[in-house]
């Protein structure tokens, strides 16, 4: 991709904030290498996770990112719940949005800081998201928060395997004969087994919480201290209040209201804990809630009081029966015609052997997208598009939306290899989306028109659940493989166009982010189904699944207002 990308980009950028006004630029320089002599743990800028990202709505975010890797590694870095309006080109999926950025050289992602919320960055190569991730929050300084936010920033919850060469469980994922790590060890938060957060008593504080695990989704809760929700994936919702305990899927971000006591002295148990998989022995993370410096903690943690968190029937119902609901009623789901969308695409995921019968991939439709279809592409996928070539691109995994199309998503779940109906967080890049409705069993298009509710909030992330054959039912057996156990849909408007990555993981043999990408995925999904959806602009004269985001060229006079051309280095 020539410099010439940037400057219409940043050309863009600027045209549109200069109908304001007022340019805001936050600027970062990031250095991503590894952690002392092992090349199991990334850092950003020498810190895990990685410094916070914090912008306005609507400013220029430049982001420089120096790969120190001392290996041929390679990276790239998704803005995880950012949008990206006319910037497809930095969502960051190597080989698909951009070109892995390699050992020694810098890239630079510079986009809109859109929409307001709580978001976060990520590596989307291998599984380097284990480690290299940090939060990024978008203000809105017309509508503060009426409460002080938790002055130590968000709780990012992170899984950790002790022992195991992240490298060499990159390669087993793709390996024949596959081969399989096991479950995290233990959970983190903020990057520690202990994490303390100190607060004022008889405060209402807003708390950010960010599911940055790369595997697991997790359950956690403040003894004593009940959560308000009020804001999901980025938006506002109605108030959710008295919640001992929230699921957090990979990729999926929350922001609570808690109310510490009328007291001067406090010591309260956090605890963040697996579910949905057969978590490892003392894998859970307790953190502490302390009342001012002067409340003493204790060394024997076994000690404190343990806050009750929800099994995995409790969060089932919740999510099927008492979903988070939209706050403003310009983000209401469309109903569409009679109920249906203008298009239905149903996704049915399943797990199966590879040709030789011995490596093991995630499929979406009988397709997946991985890295070994992937790495010898000399240009990106988009910019291939861009150029109107389709010559590379990989058909079975593509799916091409009209441009303000009304489109419902289904997910259909089925049984592993194993016998075990997996639960896959997923998350989607470019686009929001409201959850439509969930089910049992198998998807019907003629019975499952109406909507579970009419006002569900508009988020980016969600859980595929098992409805049956889950890792503690009691008929799980490998005769059930391919059998339907539950499946999810969701609605989007196609207003966004480019191209976005859907992937999806979180499944037992595959490391990919769960969330991640629908995904929150992590591209570590190399094992993961992740299809791609186009995006097409009806007045377009680009082929069908080309983009569409050609501007007038009037609008490219002020770059040099944003940024100095040797800040730019597309390597």
């Amino acid at each position: 991709m020539s410099c010439s990308i940037y400057f219409l980009l940043l050309s863009l950028l600027v045209f549109t904030e200069s109908l304001s006004g007022i340019i805001n630029r936050r600027e970062y320089n990031f250095t991503i290498s590894y952690a002392g002599n092992s090349t199991s743990v990334l850092l950003i800028n020498n810190r895990f996770p990685g410094p916070t990202i914090r912008a306005s709505i609507n400013d220029i975010v430049i982001v420089h990112i120096h790969n120190a890797l001392q290996t041929m590694e390679e990276v790239t870095i998704h803005f995880h719940g950012i949008l990206q309006r006319q910037t497809p080109q930095m969502d960051g999926v190597g080989f698909v949005t951009q070109m892995p950025i390699p050992n020694g050289r810098t890239f630079t992602y510079v986009f809109q800081a859109y929409p307001t919320g709580t978001h976060m960055y990520h590596s989307h190569a291998g599984l380097q998201a284990v480690t290299a991730v940090g939060a990024l929050i978008v203000d809105d300084r017309s509508r503060p928060w009426q409460a002080t936010e938790i002055p130590s920033g968000p709780i990012m919850f992170c899984d950790h395997w002790e022992g195991v060469d992240r490298l060499a469980q990159e390669t087993g994922l793709l390996q024949s004969p596959f081969k399989w790590e096991g479950e995290p060890s233990n959970l983190y938060m903020n990057g520690q087994r202990n994490f303390v957060l100190t607060l004022d008593p008889d405060q209402t504080y807003l708390l950010r919480l960010i599911g940055a695990t790369s595997l697991s989704t997790i359950v956690f809760g403040i003894n004593q201290h009940p959560m308000t929700v009020v804001e999901v994936d980025g938006k506002l919702v109605v108030p959710k209040p008295n919640m001992t305990s929230i699921e957090i899927a990979s990729g999926q971000r929350y922001a609570v209201l808690i109310k510490t006591k009328r007291q001067h002295i406090g010591v309260f148990a956090m605890q963040a804990s697996i579910r949905w998989r057969i978590a490892a022995a003392n894998s859970s993370s307790i953190g502490i809630l302390r009342y001012g410096l002067q409340s003493s903690i204790s060394s024997n943690m076994s000690s404190l009081e343990l806050p009750p968190l929800l099994n995995e029937t409790e969060l089932f119902l919740f999510a099927f029966n008492e979903r988070y609901q939209t706050l403003l009623e310009s983000e209401r789901m469309p109903q569409g015609r009679q109920g249906r969308a203008d298009n239905e695409i149903i996704l049915r995921t399943s797990q199966e052997y590879t040709a030789d019968g011995q490596g093991i991939r995630w499929l979406t439709n009988n397709a997946t997208l991985d890295m070994l279809r992937l790495k010898n592409l000399t240009i990106p996928l988009l910019m291939d598009l861009y150029n109107g070539n389709e010559q590379n691109l990989p058909l079975d995994v593509v799916y091409t939306l009209e441009h303000n199309q009304l489109v419902d998503i289904v997910i259909q779940n089925t049984v592993a290899l194993n016998g075990v109906c997996e639960s896959h967080p997923m998350h989607m890049h470019g686009h929001q989306f409201w959850i439509h409705s969930y089910g049992t069993g198998m998807y019907d298009s003629v019975k499952h028109i109406a909507p579970n509710r009419h006002d569900p909030v508009l988020r980016d992330s969600i859980m595929v659940y098992a409805s049956s054959y889950a890792y503690y039912s009691p008929n799980r057996n490998i005769s059930n493989h391919r059998k339907p156990c539950g499946w999810t849909k969701i609605r989007m408007i196609a207003n966004n166009p480019g191209r976005l990555a859907d992937d999806g993981g979180g499944s037992s043999e595959d490391s990919c982010y769960g969330s991640n990408d629908l995904s929150r995925s992590s591209s570590s999904a190399h094992a993961v189904a992740r299809p791609l959806l186009t995006a097409q602009h009806r007045s377009s004269n680009l082929s069908s699944t080309s983009i569409d985001y050609a501007v007038p060229t009037q609008r490219h006079q002020s770059i040099t207002n944003v940024v100095d051309d040797n800040n730019i280095q597309q390597q």
